[in-house]
């Protein structure tokens, strides 16, 4: 029994990494932090699975298996693209692969915990094979922001503020890609778009992407008012819909009926869509009469596409300049007009985000991408006025 006691008092609250929120304190139930005078079990290079996180860190952990993190190693794109045997690309993809053995698991859950929490100091990056990352897998040491934490049985911690700052996503979310004549060509232009832009204030990479609610940052650790999300907004597109507007109303001119659409970027401190060169947010105006049948359909395409020579789009690497970009870009608001067909009775306004383009899917045997619905409108049409 007197084991069994000793060893319950070890169970402690662990660290979860990249947080800012304070504990949730009152007078009444100050907040209690559990010590342990074990050292961490073991010493010297080692990563751990997701899994094992998830025992004390299972809001983050969840959250996480949603995100594009926990999909960077399998993304069909990247799979087809070869990235996985290219250390340019996998630098970013799998970051654990130049500091543990390539055959290790860990690899398979691409940007996973350790891939972050292990980072002890962060550099530029932005160069093919370069992610600006130093991480420290040699003393079980687990990183974040949060600096009242302490050493606890399962793993040390370490107080590193650059969790909180947006330098920290720059090195994999800013991508220059080498061109003939020693040049280089933007790939990824997130945060270069977001250093550049005088309106950001001081609103932070992960004030808008993991920004969370009140909760444990550990099992059996202190609450605390503010903990980050791990899904980084975009299982679901959420975040997107948040930063876009999309406004409609009928215009009667000229003995013509339009649909005027508003869509606008009243969110991001960046051009949307964001991300890889090539992903396309359509905004379509479907016309469909009384029965519901399709009377016609028109649409706008808002993307930075990259093309070769002869000025066809095509994956980044085997392009040579940036084409069109039509992009969305912060604060900026786009007017389209779609004219009314006869006979039709509702005007469906639908805004779908896509991955890819469908000549870089052709170009890579992948199947055409179906998107993502972000944001919807009806426009019942009525008679016209006489």
């Amino acid at each position: 029994m007197r084991l069994r006691k000793e060893w319950a008092l070890l169970v402690v609250g662990l660290f979860a990494c990249g947080e800012t929120g304070q504990p949730a304190t009152t007078a009444e139930q100050p907040m209690k932090r559990p010590r342990s005078t074990m050292r961490p079990l073991t010493e010297g290079p080692t990563v751990r699975a997701s899994v094992r996180c998830a025992e004390c860190h299972e809001p983050y952990a969840a959250g996480w298996q949603g995100s594009a993190h926990a999909r960077a190693a399998k993304s069909p794109y990247y799979r087809a693209l070869g990235g996985d045997g290219d250390e340019r690309c996998s630098a970013c993809h799998t970051p654990l692969r130049g500091e543990v053995p390539a055959e290790d698991p860990i690899h398979a859950e691409g940007v996973t915990c350790d891939a972050c929490h292990t980072v002890s100091a962060v550099g530029p990056g932005g160069k093919p094979g370069d992610a600006g990352l130093t991480f420290d897998l040699a003393a079980n040491r687990k990183y974040g922001s949060l600096c009242d934490a302490e050493d606890n049985y399962f793993h040390r911690v370490g107080c590193a503020p650059v969790f909180a700052e947006s330098r920290f996503c720059g090195g994999c979310h800013s991508l220059e890609w080498p061109v003939e004549g020693g040049a280089s060509l933007a790939v990824i232009t997130d945060f270069a778009e977001w250093s550049s832009n005088p309106g950001r204030g001081t609103t932070t990479c992960q004030e808008c992407h993991m920004s969370g609610g009140f909760g444990e940052v550990s099992r059996g650790w202190a609450e605390r008012d503010a903990l980050s999300r791990h899904d980084l907004f975009g299982a679901d597109d959420e975040l997107l819909a948040e930063g876009l507007n999309l406004e409609a109303q009928i215009l009667d001119e000229g003995g013509g009926r339009t649909i005027e659409a508003v869509l606008a970027n009243r969110g991001a401190a960046h051009s949307i869509p964001a991300g890889l060169a090539g992903r396309r947010l359509v905004l379509s105006a479907e016309f469909v009469d009384g029965a519901g049948e399709r009377v016609r359909q028109d649409e706008r395409v808002y993307a930075r596409i990259l093309v070769n020579a002869a000025g066809d789009e095509v994956v980044f690497t085997q392009a040579t300049k940036a084409g069109e970009d039509s992009r969305i870009g912060p604060g900026e608001r786009r007017v389209e007009r779609f004219d009314v067909p006869q006979g039709a009775a509702v005007a469906q306004l639908r805004v779908r985000r896509f991955d890819l383009g469908p000549a870089v899917a052709a170009g890579l045997g992948m199947e055409p991408s179906a998107g993502q619905l972000v944001l919807s409108e009806d426009v019942a049409l009525g008679a016209p006025p006489r």
